[in-house]
């Protein structure tokens, strides 16, 4: 790989090349990396988690570097140089970040590059496991045509930025960690008559969810999020759930070497929190939304097996074993069937249909705790992070595997939402939301219907 020493604020340095690849990254620290992780995952493991990333990006440089004539400096911060080096390899050439902000740094750099002898200059972060050598390939390929070479991440961000000629104005007056970085970086771009060629939109690390793509891969054994045989994890999303999370969880079991439970709340304003905790789950606050929140349990999840469960809906006494009767099945996943806790011929109609649409039409809902092979849930990329409808859309896609199991036991679930809104009230609802879902509208607008809000 071609690379060599550059000395931090010596502009008379020159590269070996016309490429120059940085690659900016923080010496990892317990408690200082990927803060975001911590309430989920601890500072040893979040700890882990940036180091794994760390060495997974310079393994995608290696390997593009490796015969390309090109320039590679690692910019780091939080040490000193001889660390950089003991900690991403003695053959880097490591420079420290010079700059306030993060637009100073990146202004910094690549203005240095520039000075240095540099025709094109590719800087990439170490928090997108989605980055390959190719990508980075065709970044400096697009750089002999276009001025800017952007890689947008689904938060709002950017993963990777080229240029090839200093562009000082590209990293001004950017409103950094929001969801608009990428949008305003483009307007400056067009605002100065740049050129740009827009990479393929990529995913980072950011909140517990995101590590849902590297639960995929069951070889990453450095990964420190591992999957143990026989366990099982039951997730469960909450928000202001302390009055019904009791006999939820007295329903699930004692948390055990086999069995864990975590709790991943909404931010709720009462004490569910605490009542997860004294029941011993691993609970904490993550990102709202269901989807969200059952994609960040699953993210950090060690059981070869996950159950979703609502958080006013309780499990048969058997419920694993009839799990792992129906997961041990030729099935793509599994659910139970569903009672509704009130009297009331209207509420057994309802339990009729359910059954009919479980069995017949292969589609259950979340509200029959949903249990999937914890490989399978990874493969297929989790819930879709919708506002609504992430239960029947992540099973429509696993109908496509497989036939959708169904235990022999209900799992009974409060009579609330229909007790609040009225039974036929909340049925015409549920439907026009299927309607609507299969006529294309946007899960927002469901939500809406389904919420009786206006705009």
């Amino acid at each position: 790989m071609a690379v060599r020493q550059v000395v931090a604020q010596v502009v008379g340095a020159v590269l070996s090349s016309d490429d120059h690849l940085i690659v900016f990254a923080r010496i990892p620290r317990v408690g200082t990396n990927k803060t975001r992780l911590i309430p989920a995952l601890g500072v040893e493991n979040a700890t882990r988690v940036y180091r794994h990333l760390v060495e997974r990006t310079l393994g995608q440089v290696r390997q593009f570097a490796n015969g390309q004539a090109c320039d590679v400096t690692l910019c780091f911060t939080g040490g000193t140089v001889e660390e950089a080096q003991a900690e991403f390899g003695a053959e880097l050439a490591c420079l420290e970040q010079v700059g306030a902000t993060l637009g100073d740094r990146l202004q910094q750099a690549t203005k240095s590059s520039f000075t240095a002898g540099a025709k094109r200059v590719v800087v990439i972060g170490t928090d997108c496991p989605g980055l390959t050598a190719l990508d980075l390939k065709r970044a400096f390929e697009q750089l002999a045509t276009h001025d800017v070479v952007i890689g947008p991440a689904h938060d709002g961000g950017y993963y990777l930025i080229g240029l090839r000629v200093d562009q000082a104005a590209l990293f001004a007056d950017v409103d950094w960690s929001t969801s608009i970085v990428f949008q305003q970086t483009m307007s400056k771009a067009r605002a100065i008559g740049s050129s740009v060629y827009v990479l393929e939109k990529k995913p980072d690390v950011d909140y517990p969810e995101d590590l849902l793509p590297l639960r995929r891969n069951s070889k990453l054994d450095s990964f420190p999020l591992q999957t143990q045989n026989g366990k099982l994890s039951v997730i469960i999303p909450t928000f202001n759930e302390e009055l019904n999370l009791p006999a939820t969880l007295q329903s699930v079991g004692v948390p055990g070497a086999d069995l864990e439970i975590i709790v991943v709340d909404a931010g709720s304003a009462d004490q569910t929190l605490a009542v997860a905790q004294q029941f011993g789950c691993h609970a904490f606050v993550g990102n709202p939304g269901r989807a969200n929140q059952m994609n960040a349990g699953a993210a950090i999840a060690s059981g070869e097996y996950l159950l979703f469960l609502h958080a006013d809906t309780r499990l048969p006494a058997e419920y694993r074993q009839e799990l792992q009767q129906v997961l041990g099945s030729a099935v793509a996943c599994g659910a139970f069937p569903l009672k509704i806790d009130a009297p009331g011929i209207s509420l057994r109609m309802i339990e009729s249909g359910v059954a009919f649409r479980s069995r017949v039409l292969q589609s259950p809902y979340g509200d029959q705790a949903l249990y999937f092979r914890a490989a399978d849930f990874y493969e297929h990329h989790g819930f879709k992070p919708m506002a609504i409808m992430e239960d029947y859309e992540l099973v429509a896609r696993m109908r496509k595997t497989g036939r959708i199991g169904l235990a022999k036991t209900p799992v009974q679930t409060s009579a609330r939402r229909w007790i609040k809104k009225g039974i036929l009230r909340t049925t015409i609802v549920n439907q026009l939301c299927l309607i609507a879902f299969w006529f294309g509208f946007s899960d927002k607008t469901i939500a809406k219907l389904y919420r009786g809000r206006r705009k």
